[in-house]
Protein backbone atom coordinates (compact mmCIF):
# COMPACT_ATOMS: atom_id res chain seq x y z
CA UNK A 1 0.00 0.00 0.00
CA UNK A 2 1.46 3.84 -0.61
CA UNK A 3 2.35 5.46 2.36
CA UNK A 4 0.13 8.70 3.72
CA UNK A 5 0.64 11.24 6.24
CA UNK A 6 1.02 11.13 9.56
CA UNK A 7 -1.98 11.10 11.29
CA UNK A 8 -2.79 14.75 13.27
CA UNK A 9 -5.48 15.27 15.46
CA UNK A 10 -6.32 18.77 14.85
CA UNK A 11 -9.97 19.83 14.77
CA UNK A 12 -11.01 21.86 11.97
CA UNK A 13 -7.35 22.98 10.62
CA UNK A 14 -5.06 21.31 8.36
CA UNK A 15 -2.44 18.97 10.12
CA UNK A 16 0.60 20.87 11.07
CA UNK A 17 3.81 19.97 9.85
CA UNK A 18 5.67 16.64 11.01
CA UNK A 19 7.79 16.72 13.69
CA UNK A 20 11.75 15.10 12.92
CA UNK A 21 11.04 11.81 13.37
CA UNK A 22 8.41 10.96 11.12
CA UNK A 23 5.59 8.37 10.56
CA UNK A 24 3.69 7.05 7.96
CA UNK A 25 0.11 5.28 8.06
CA UNK A 26 -0.05 1.97 6.60
CA UNK A 27 -2.77 -0.69 6.14
CA UNK A 28 -1.45 -3.91 7.88
CA UNK A 29 -3.33 -7.16 6.46
CA UNK A 30 -3.49 -9.78 8.79
CA UNK A 31 -4.20 -13.12 6.94
CA UNK A 32 -3.37 -14.80 3.77
CA UNK A 33 -5.03 -16.45 0.73
CA UNK A 34 -7.38 -14.68 -1.66
CA UNK A 35 -7.20 -11.59 0.58
CA UNK A 36 -3.60 -10.69 -0.55
CA UNK A 37 -3.76 -7.46 -2.55
CA UNK A 38 -7.11 -6.18 -1.86
CA UNK A 39 -7.31 -2.87 -1.37
CA UNK A 40 -8.59 -1.75 2.15
CA UNK A 41 -11.61 -1.27 3.36
CA UNK A 42 -12.66 0.96 5.94
CA UNK A 43 -13.09 0.09 9.74
CA UNK A 44 -9.98 -0.55 11.29
CA UNK A 45 -9.66 -3.74 13.41
CA UNK A 46 -12.27 -5.35 11.79
CA UNK A 47 -12.97 -8.75 9.93
CA UNK A 48 -13.93 -8.53 6.40
CA UNK A 49 -14.40 -11.22 3.23
CA UNK A 50 -12.20 -11.16 0.00
CA UNK A 51 -13.40 -11.95 -3.21
CA UNK A 52 -11.71 -15.05 -3.68
CA UNK A 53 -13.90 -16.07 -0.40
CA UNK A 54 -11.33 -15.90 1.90
CA UNK A 55 -10.82 -13.03 5.17
CA UNK A 56 -8.43 -10.93 6.09
CA UNK A 57 -7.94 -8.31 9.01
CA UNK A 58 -7.31 -5.15 8.82
CA UNK A 59 -5.37 -2.81 11.23
CA UNK A 60 -3.67 0.54 11.23
CA UNK A 61 -0.37 1.32 12.49
CA UNK A 62 1.93 3.74 12.55
CA UNK A 63 5.67 2.66 11.14
CA UNK A 64 8.62 4.74 11.44
CA UNK A 65 11.00 5.33 8.08
CA UNK A 66 13.64 4.45 7.29
CA UNK A 67 16.90 5.80 6.29
CA UNK A 68 15.50 5.42 2.53
CA UNK A 69 12.21 6.65 2.89
CA UNK A 70 10.75 3.12 3.59
CA UNK A 71 8.73 1.84 6.22
CA UNK A 72 10.73 0.35 9.27
CA UNK A 73 9.34 -3.10 10.26
CA UNK A 74 11.95 -3.80 12.88
CA UNK A 75 10.08 -2.82 15.81
CA UNK A 76 7.11 -4.72 14.84
CA UNK A 77 5.83 -7.22 17.65
CA UNK A 78 5.86 -10.62 15.88
CA UNK A 79 5.46 -12.63 19.16
CA UNK A 80 2.03 -12.80 18.87
CA UNK A 81 -0.58 -12.38 21.21
CA UNK A 82 0.97 -9.44 23.60
CA UNK A 83 -0.03 -6.69 26.29
CA UNK A 84 -0.83 -3.12 25.48
CA UNK A 85 2.18 -2.11 27.06
CA UNK A 86 4.38 -3.95 24.53
CA UNK A 87 2.34 -3.17 21.50
CA UNK A 88 4.81 -0.60 19.01
CA UNK A 89 1.66 1.90 19.17
CA UNK A 90 2.22 2.39 22.77
CA UNK A 91 5.98 2.91 22.54
CA UNK A 92 5.00 5.05 20.27
CA UNK A 93 3.20 7.23 21.69
CA UNK A 94 4.93 7.28 24.45
CA UNK A 95 7.91 8.77 22.46
CA UNK A 96 5.16 11.50 20.95
CA UNK A 97 4.26 12.31 24.42
CA UNK A 98 8.33 12.89 25.75
CA UNK A 99 8.82 14.67 22.41
CA UNK A 100 5.89 16.79 23.16
CA UNK A 101 6.40 18.07 26.65
CA UNK A 102 10.41 18.76 25.39
CA UNK A 103 8.86 21.13 22.78
CA UNK A 104 6.17 23.06 25.48
CA UNK A 105 9.42 23.71 27.85
CA UNK A 106 10.85 25.29 24.47
CA UNK A 107 7.31 27.19 24.30
CA UNK A 108 6.95 25.53 20.42
CA UNK A 109 3.44 25.12 21.34
CA UNK A 110 2.16 24.34 17.86
CA UNK A 111 4.36 21.75 17.18
CA UNK A 112 3.49 20.42 20.40
CA UNK A 113 0.25 20.47 19.53
CA UNK A 114 1.06 18.17 16.36
CA UNK A 115 2.84 15.42 18.59
CA UNK A 116 0.07 15.05 21.13
CA UNK A 117 -2.95 14.83 18.06
CA UNK A 118 -0.57 11.99 16.85
CA UNK A 119 -0.31 10.59 20.11
CA UNK A 120 -4.39 10.60 20.29
CA UNK A 121 -4.03 8.88 16.81
CA UNK A 122 -1.75 6.06 18.17
CA UNK A 123 -4.06 5.42 21.01
CA UNK A 124 -7.07 5.08 19.29
CA UNK A 125 -5.42 3.05 16.23
CA UNK A 126 -4.30 0.61 19.35
CA UNK A 127 -8.02 0.13 20.60
CA UNK A 128 -8.69 -1.30 17.44
CA UNK A 129 -5.17 -3.54 17.14
CA UNK A 130 -5.96 -7.60 16.93
CA UNK A 131 -3.58 -9.87 19.01
CA UNK A 132 -3.42 -7.46 22.26
CA UNK A 133 -4.21 -9.20 25.21
CA UNK A 134 -6.02 -6.47 27.37
CA UNK A 135 -5.79 -6.92 31.11
CA UNK A 136 -7.40 -4.28 33.36
CA UNK A 137 -3.61 -2.72 34.04
CA UNK A 138 -3.59 -2.05 30.38
CA UNK A 139 -6.37 -0.27 29.84
CA UNK A 140 -6.17 1.75 32.67
CA UNK A 141 -2.46 2.80 31.48
CA UNK A 142 -3.90 3.25 28.00
CA UNK A 143 -6.66 5.79 29.16
CA UNK A 144 -4.03 7.27 31.46
CA UNK A 145 -2.02 7.91 28.49
CA UNK A 146 -4.55 9.61 26.62
CA UNK A 147 -5.53 11.86 29.52
CA UNK A 148 -2.10 13.05 29.82
CA UNK A 149 -2.32 14.08 26.06
CA UNK A 150 -5.70 16.10 26.35
CA UNK A 151 -4.43 17.47 29.41
CA UNK A 152 -1.43 18.80 27.23
CA UNK A 153 -3.17 19.90 24.51
CA UNK A 154 -5.56 22.35 26.42
CA UNK A 155 -2.36 23.93 27.72
CA UNK A 156 -0.82 23.82 24.42
CA UNK A 157 -4.00 25.53 23.14
CA UNK A 158 -4.22 28.34 25.93
CA UNK A 159 -1.15 29.53 25.45
CA UNK A 160 -2.21 30.11 21.69
CA UNK A 161 -5.23 31.47 22.80
CA UNK A 162 -7.41 28.86 20.62
CA UNK A 163 -10.26 29.02 23.57
CA UNK A 164 -12.91 26.52 22.38
CA UNK A 165 -10.14 23.82 21.46
CA UNK A 166 -8.56 24.84 25.14
CA UNK A 167 -11.82 24.15 26.60
CA UNK A 168 -12.81 20.81 24.74
CA UNK A 169 -9.52 19.13 25.42
CA UNK A 170 -9.57 19.97 29.00
CA UNK A 171 -13.20 18.68 28.96
CA UNK A 172 -12.09 15.01 27.20
CA UNK A 173 -9.22 15.18 29.94
CA UNK A 174 -11.60 14.61 32.52
CA UNK A 175 -14.04 12.49 30.83
CA UNK A 176 -12.41 11.01 27.88
CA UNK A 177 -14.00 11.41 24.27
CA UNK A 178 -16.45 8.91 24.12
CA UNK A 179 -19.66 9.81 23.18
CA UNK A 180 -21.56 9.54 25.28
CA UNK A 181 -18.88 9.64 28.43
CA UNK A 182 -17.85 6.19 29.91
CA UNK A 183 -17.80 6.61 33.39
CA UNK A 184 -14.26 4.40 33.17
CA UNK A 185 -12.06 7.29 30.84
CA UNK A 186 -12.56 8.85 34.22
CA UNK A 187 -8.73 8.06 35.25
CA UNK A 188 -6.78 11.73 36.30
CA UNK A 189 -5.92 11.73 39.65
CA UNK A 190 -7.22 14.54 42.00
CA UNK A 191 -4.05 17.23 41.45
CA UNK A 192 -4.60 16.87 37.77
CA UNK A 193 -8.17 17.33 37.59
CA UNK A 194 -7.95 19.96 39.48
CA UNK A 195 -5.61 21.11 36.76
CA UNK A 196 -8.19 20.21 33.55
CA UNK A 197 -10.58 22.19 35.96
CA UNK A 198 -8.43 25.35 36.23
CA UNK A 199 -7.30 25.41 32.93
CA UNK A 200 -10.99 25.41 31.46
CA UNK A 201 -11.93 28.33 33.67
CA UNK A 202 -9.33 30.01 32.23
CA UNK A 203 -10.66 28.96 28.40
CA UNK A 204 -14.45 30.68 29.73
CA UNK A 205 -12.77 33.54 31.51
CA UNK A 206 -10.15 34.70 29.19
CA UNK A 207 -11.77 33.50 26.23
CA UNK A 208 -15.38 34.05 26.03
CA UNK A 209 -15.61 36.18 29.73
CA UNK A 210 -18.35 33.85 31.31
CA UNK A 211 -16.83 34.33 34.64
CA UNK A 212 -19.98 32.40 36.04
CA UNK A 213 -18.74 29.00 34.16
CA UNK A 214 -14.69 29.90 35.59
CA UNK A 215 -15.81 29.79 38.88
CA UNK A 216 -17.91 26.87 39.19
CA UNK A 217 -15.08 24.88 37.95
CA UNK A 218 -12.78 26.71 39.92
CA UNK A 219 -15.16 26.00 42.90
CA UNK A 220 -14.80 21.98 41.88
CA UNK A 221 -11.05 22.46 41.43
CA UNK A 222 -10.56 23.49 44.93
CA UNK A 223 -12.24 20.23 46.47
CA UNK A 224 -9.68 18.33 44.50
CA UNK A 225 -6.50 20.48 45.34
CA UNK A 226 -7.78 23.37 48.39
CA UNK A 227 -4.16 24.02 48.90
CA UNK A 228 -3.62 25.33 45.15
CA UNK A 229 -2.81 28.87 45.40
CA UNK A 230 -3.30 29.27 41.90
CA UNK A 231 -6.44 28.05 42.29
CA UNK A 232 -7.18 30.03 44.97
CA UNK A 233 -6.15 32.89 43.28
CA UNK A 234 -7.78 33.01 40.21
CA UNK A 235 -11.05 31.56 42.16
CA UNK A 236 -11.04 35.26 44.28
CA UNK A 237 -10.39 36.78 40.83
CA UNK A 238 -13.47 35.33 39.79
CA UNK A 239 -15.63 36.39 42.70
CA UNK A 240 -14.64 39.88 41.72
CA UNK A 241 -15.45 39.59 38.51
CA UNK A 242 -18.72 38.31 39.25
CA UNK A 243 -19.77 40.60 41.22
CA UNK A 244 -18.65 43.13 39.01
CA UNK A 245 -20.26 42.27 36.39
CA UNK A 246 -23.40 42.01 38.42
CA UNK A 247 -23.52 44.99 39.44
CA UNK A 248 -23.12 46.73 35.77
CA UNK A 249 -26.22 44.46 34.88
CA UNK A 250 -27.97 45.66 37.45
CA UNK A 251 -27.28 49.38 36.53
CA UNK A 252 -27.84 48.96 33.21
CA UNK A 253 -30.92 47.51 33.70
CA UNK A 254 -32.04 50.44 36.53
CA UNK A 255 -30.77 52.78 33.71
CA UNK A 256 -32.80 51.62 30.89
CA UNK A 257 -35.81 51.54 33.04
CA UNK A 258 -35.70 54.79 34.50
CA UNK A 259 -34.64 56.67 30.57
CA UNK A 260 -37.21 54.89 29.21
CA UNK A 261 -39.74 57.15 28.24
CA UNK A 262 -42.55 54.39 28.07
CA UNK A 263 -41.49 53.08 31.32
CA UNK A 264 -41.95 56.03 32.81
CA UNK A 265 -45.83 56.72 31.41
CA UNK A 266 -46.75 53.61 32.71
CA UNK A 267 -47.28 52.09 29.06
CA UNK A 268 -44.37 49.39 29.66
CA UNK A 269 -41.68 48.61 27.12
CA UNK A 270 -42.65 45.34 25.99
CA UNK A 271 -43.94 44.80 22.71
CA UNK A 272 -47.81 44.93 22.16
CA UNK A 273 -47.35 41.73 19.99
CA UNK A 274 -46.27 39.81 23.28
CA UNK A 275 -49.35 40.93 25.30
CA UNK A 276 -52.55 37.95 25.14
CA UNK A 277 -55.05 38.59 22.43
CA UNK A 278 -58.43 40.17 24.33
CA UNK A 279 -60.71 37.08 25.53
CA UNK A 280 -57.81 34.71 25.48
CA UNK A 281 -57.89 32.39 28.08
CA UNK A 282 -55.76 29.40 29.10
CA UNK A 283 -56.37 25.92 28.26
CA UNK A 284 -57.39 23.78 30.73
CA UNK A 285 -55.54 21.10 31.91
CA UNK A 286 -56.36 17.44 32.26
CA UNK A 287 -53.20 16.06 34.39
CA UNK A 288 -51.63 16.93 37.19
CA UNK A 289 -48.61 19.70 36.14
CA UNK A 290 -45.76 20.46 38.44
CA UNK A 291 -44.97 23.95 39.22
CA UNK A 292 -42.70 23.48 41.53
CA UNK A 293 -40.27 21.04 43.26
CA UNK A 294 -42.85 19.44 46.04
CA UNK A 295 -45.65 21.42 44.33
CA UNK A 296 -47.98 19.76 41.77
CA UNK A 297 -51.41 20.92 40.75
CA UNK A 298 -54.29 18.69 40.15
CA UNK A 299 -56.76 19.25 37.78
CA UNK A 300 -60.10 20.18 38.54
CA UNK A 301 -58.96 21.48 42.03
CA UNK A 302 -58.96 25.23 40.70
CA UNK A 303 -62.73 26.36 41.41
CA UNK A 304 -63.79 29.84 39.68
CA UNK A 305 -64.48 32.98 41.63
CA UNK A 306 -68.31 33.61 41.27
CA UNK A 307 -68.65 36.54 39.52
CA UNK A 308 -70.49 39.45 41.96
CA UNK A 309 -73.56 41.35 40.44
CA UNK A 310 -73.13 45.35 40.02
CA UNK A 311 -74.94 46.83 42.52
CA UNK A 312 -75.50 50.86 43.07
CA UNK A 313 -74.82 49.80 46.94
CA UNK A 314 -71.56 49.27 46.38
CA UNK A 315 -68.28 51.41 45.23
CA UNK A 316 -65.35 50.40 43.63
CA UNK A 317 -62.87 52.48 45.28
CA UNK A 318 -59.89 51.25 43.50
CA UNK A 319 -61.47 52.23 40.25
CA UNK A 320 -62.58 55.25 41.78
CA UNK A 321 -59.66 56.59 42.75
CA UNK A 322 -58.39 55.57 39.19
CA UNK A 323 -60.59 57.69 37.50
CA UNK A 324 -59.92 60.58 39.59
CA UNK A 325 -55.85 60.55 39.52
CA UNK A 326 -56.42 60.67 35.41
CA UNK A 327 -59.04 63.71 35.50
CA UNK A 328 -56.28 65.32 37.91
CA UNK A 329 -53.35 63.99 35.34
CA UNK A 330 -55.79 64.77 32.42
CA UNK A 331 -57.99 67.91 33.14
CA UNK A 332 -56.89 69.57 35.86
CA UNK A 333 -59.66 72.57 35.71
CA UNK A 334 -62.55 69.80 36.05
CA UNK A 335 -61.09 68.16 38.90
CA UNK A 336 -60.40 71.94 40.46
CA UNK A 337 -64.35 72.05 40.01
CA UNK A 338 -65.34 68.52 41.14
CA UNK A 339 -63.16 69.14 44.16
CA UNK A 340 -65.17 72.41 45.02
CA UNK A 341 -68.58 70.20 44.72
CA UNK A 342 -67.51 67.76 47.16
CA UNK A 343 -66.08 70.04 49.75
CA UNK A 344 -69.30 71.89 49.61
CA UNK A 345 -71.68 68.73 49.62
CA UNK A 346 -69.40 66.95 52.80
CA UNK A 347 -70.08 70.59 54.35
CA UNK A 348 -73.91 70.40 53.95
CA UNK A 349 -73.98 66.86 55.62
CA UNK A 350 -72.50 68.27 58.56
CA UNK A 351 -74.63 70.82 59.15
CA UNK A 352 -77.21 68.68 58.92
CA UNK A 353 -75.80 66.77 61.23
CA UNK A 354 -75.02 69.37 63.58
CA UNK A 355 -78.30 70.44 63.62
CA UNK A 356 -79.94 67.10 64.45
CA UNK A 357 -77.92 66.81 66.65
CA UNK A 358 -78.90 70.25 68.53
CA UNK A 359 -82.31 69.19 68.38
CA UNK A 360 -82.20 66.00 70.25
CA UNK A 361 -80.06 67.66 73.06
CA UNK A 362 -82.69 70.30 73.42
CA UNK A 363 -85.43 67.11 74.04
CA UNK A 364 -83.12 66.17 76.59
CA UNK A 365 -81.48 67.81 79.93
CA UNK A 366 -77.75 67.98 79.74
CA UNK A 367 -75.80 66.80 83.02
CA UNK A 368 -74.20 69.24 85.00
CA UNK A 369 -70.47 70.46 83.78
CA UNK A 370 -70.78 68.99 80.75
CA UNK A 371 -70.52 71.30 77.46
CA UNK A 372 -72.64 70.83 74.04
CA UNK A 373 -70.94 67.72 71.61
CA UNK A 374 -68.26 68.43 69.93
CA UNK A 375 -68.28 68.75 65.91
CA UNK A 376 -66.06 66.06 63.64
CA UNK A 377 -63.60 68.29 62.57
CA UNK A 378 -64.17 68.82 58.47
CA UNK A 379 -62.34 66.98 56.41
CA UNK A 380 -59.24 68.72 54.97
Amino acid sequence: SSPGSAARLRAGSPPSPSPPRRTRLRAQFRGGGAAQGVPPRRGAGRGAMAPGGGSYQMGFQLTPLTADGGLDTSGDFKGGPHPAEEDTLYKMSIENRDGGNKLVQQGQYEAAIGRYSEMIMQLRALDNEVGIEWTDEGHLAVRQLRASAYLNLSLCFLKTEQWTHASNTATRAIQGDKDPPDPKEDVLAPEKRAKALYRRAQAQSQGFGNYTKALEDLRKALEYAPDDKAVQQEAAKMERETTKAAKAADKKLAGFLTGNKKVKDGEGFLDDKLRPEEGFKAKAFKEPMKMSEGLWVMPGTEKEKPKEEPSDDKVDFDELTREINEMKEENPEEYEKLREQVNQKLEQEIAEMDKAAAEAAGGAKAPAGEGAAEAPEAAS
